[in-house]
């Protein structure tokens, strides 16, 4: 499949709420479909302004790559004849390499293709790959891996856990982060990304959540542009698993992993482990 310019991410949330698909059954694979896109172009004013939220220093925060490639993710899901809508999907874990500097005056084309399809717990796992090219040389390559939950699938097996246990445990604090009570909204207006549970209490109650939660990668972005401040070096690969849902308002304490420099952890007021990584 091929569009000549990236879709509305605002369209494609539309297109999701407003047509229903069948869902997958127990059994039944993920279609290995693939998306280009033929051009793009870094909106300079909104990257600022992502930048001066999620505090990175960086001319193209690793994380923004990610915000580039969201509307394409939408619209290969929202094809008719792929089986899941994008509404109630999880993301697991995402995992981003840069290969060059963007040039941000330049423009940029996207593949996004659907790889792998592993069956977990109660659902199926698959990962978006985005391939991000400029003048024929990828610059940036991204694997997002998602969850979808299946019809008929054992409640008490029929797969690995939807996260696989955590193997690594906290070393030293490196600092506090604060997650305000609004940080969905702001991350919305940075990131186009208007998924009502992150935006308000009331709002992600009727998906299951007792509060607003944060954006995955809105929180993951944070953690890299603290990383990078302090190490004062940009960020050549960044890799994140999903934990548990960062219900707003949040404190959490970011932690580097014992086991390695590289690794991070962060972690909420109880301990309890929210998304774990590694940056280079």
């Amino acid at each position: 499949m091929h569009v000549d310019t990236l879709p509305s991410l605002a369209g494609e949330y539309w297109r999701a709420f407003a047509h229903s698909k069948p869902g997958l059954a127990y059994g039944e694979a993920i279609p290995q479909h693939t998306l280009e896109v033929a051009a793009t172009r870094v909106d300079a004013q909104a990257l600022a302004r992502y930048r001066q939220f999620v505090g990175s220093i960086e001319e193209f925060p690793l994380a923004y790559a990610y915000v580039l490639a969201q509307p394409a993710h939408f619209h290969l899901i929202n094809q008719p004849d792929f089986p899941v809508r994008c509404v109630g999907l999880v993301h697991a874990d995402n995992r981003i390499v840069r290969h060059a500097d963007v040039d941000l005056a330049q423009p940029l084309a996207l593949t996004v293709a659907v790889t792998g399809d592993r069956v977990r717990r109660r659902g199926r796992e698959f990962n978006l790959r985005t391939l991000i090219t400029q003048g024929g040389q990828t610059v940036i390559e991204m694997d997002s891996g998602t969850f979808t939950r299946v019809r008929g699938a054992p409640r008490d097996g029929g797969g690995a856990a939807e996260a696989p246990a955590s193997v690594v445990t906290a070393g030293a604090r490196i600092t506090e982060l604060r997650f305000a009570a609004n940080f969905g909204r702001r991350y919305a207006r940075v990131s186009g990304d208007y998924n009502p549970i992150h935006l308000a209490g009331w709002l992600a109650r009727p998906f299951g959540f007792r509060r607003a939660i944060a954006h995955g990668v809105g929180s993951m972005a944070r953690v890299d542009a603290e990383l990078g401040r302090r190490a004062g070096t940009p960020t050549r690969e960044l890799t994140v698993r999903f934990r548990r849902p960062v219900e707003l308002p949040c404190q959490t304490a970011l932690h580097q992993c014992a086991e390695h420099t590289d690794g991070y952890l962060l972690v909420d007021a109880n301990g309890r482990e929210l998304l774990s990584g590694t940056r280079r």
